[in-house]
């Protein structure tokens, strides 16, 4: 089960001493929690993927990779220390894992999956050496023709939003490449971030996220993308299709004490990825200096860390499963019948 405190709904904010923490020492606070998430940081500098150049607007370098481990850990508390929500096989065969990063997902799936031949592919051939004997990495593009030599059971992906210039085609594809029976699952992160009260409204980084916005429609992504997964996964014939939303608080802003802890981390997550995030997007796309986005980003910084501004990331977890047989999935004149169990949890 979900950890009912962490699904969608009204997140109470903490009225206490908010100032203990927004404060001028708040550069240091930071540090000492990014110092006990991550050990130590090193700036080397921004590396971008070789491969399919371009078509992915985040580095790929240590500092990075760093911070999709974070990250890792951020989905394992939001969702029970649970790698998928799908209820696939235990014994489950042939697992693809879309846009693998670091490897991270799909190694801990290969450790807690014997059975399982788990791939992961990705622009960037960043993964360890070191993996389970049932993992394996390739270097690809989801986006272009898939060219598998065998079907999978389990198609994961999570936080592609960006990187997809058309959601309905890969969820073609995944479907073509499943096996009768087989479930795909996204986890995504749905632009922009918001308050479901006022206190986001004219600030650097209500700025900064209609900047987002603009910039992804302008190279034909679609933001907001995640939150139209289950009516697209719908559209392409998957039946039994599940949305479970999430909210992560931008710091540690909540009154709930697990959702604080995950704000904490959020919000280093946040601070440490702001400026790959947005530079190829903002100066390359939009046409805003260095200089610009620099000032932008440093009162951005300032916003993402006060707890004055409840500010949180929509999550979007969809799942759906391939029909069985073909007489599961069509009418007798042919139309797809929608997901036969749909639903939110």
């Amino acid at each position: 089960m979900c950890r009912n405190d962490l699904i969608e709904g009204f997140i109470e904010p903490d009225t206490g001493d908010i100032d203990s923490v927004f404060s001028d020492n708040s550069t240091v606070y930071t540090e000492s929690l990014r110092s006990s998430f991550l050990q130590s940081v090193r700036e080397n500098g921004r590396g971008y993927h070789k491969y399919s150049d371009g078509q992915y607007l985040i580095p790929e370098d240590e500092q990075e990779q760093e911070r999709l481990d974070m990250q890792h850990e951020i989905f394992l508390l939001t969702m029970n220390r649970k790698l998928y929500h799908a209820p696939i096989s235990p014994n489950v065969q042939h697992v693809l894992d879309l846009g693998t990063g670091t490897g991270i997902w799909a190694i801990d799936f290969a450790d807690q999956h014997s059975s399982a031949h788990v791939l992961g592919i990705d622009l960037s051939p960043i993964q360890p050496s070191w993996i389970p004997p049932n993992c394996k990495f390739e270097l690809d593009d989801y986006e272009k023709p898939w060219t598998f030599s065998q079907e999978f059971d389990f198609i994961h992906a999570r936080m592609l939003m960006g990187s997809i210039a058309d959601e309905k085609n890969l969820f073609k594809q995944a479907y073509d490449n499943l096996a009768p029976g087989g479930w795909i699952e996204m986890q995504d992160f749905s632009l922009p971030v918001r308050a479901d009260d006022d206190t986001m409204k004219g600030t650097a980084f209500e700025e900064l996220n209609i900047k987002f916005m603009e910039g992804l429609r302008m190279i034909g992504r679609d933001g907001g993308g995640p939150e139209k997964y289950k009516q697209l996964l719908t559209e392409v014939g998957f039946q039994n299709v599940v949305e479970v939303k999430y909210k992560w608080p931008q710091n540690e802003w909540p009154k709930n004490k697990h959702l604080k802890t995950l704000g904490q981390w959020n919000m280093v997550n946040t601070l440490d990825g702001l400026y790959g995030f947005s530079a190829r997007l903002l100066t390359q796309v939009l046409g805003m200096t260095t200089e610009e986005l620099e000032q932008l980003l440093e009162k951005c910084r300032e916003d993402i860390m006060n707890p004055r501004i409840h500010a949180y990331w929509p999550i979007v977890v969809a799942y759906a499963q391939k029909p069985q047989t073909a007489s599961d999935s069509l009418k007798q004149d042919g139309s797809v019948i929608p997901g036969s169990r749909e639903g939110e949890n």
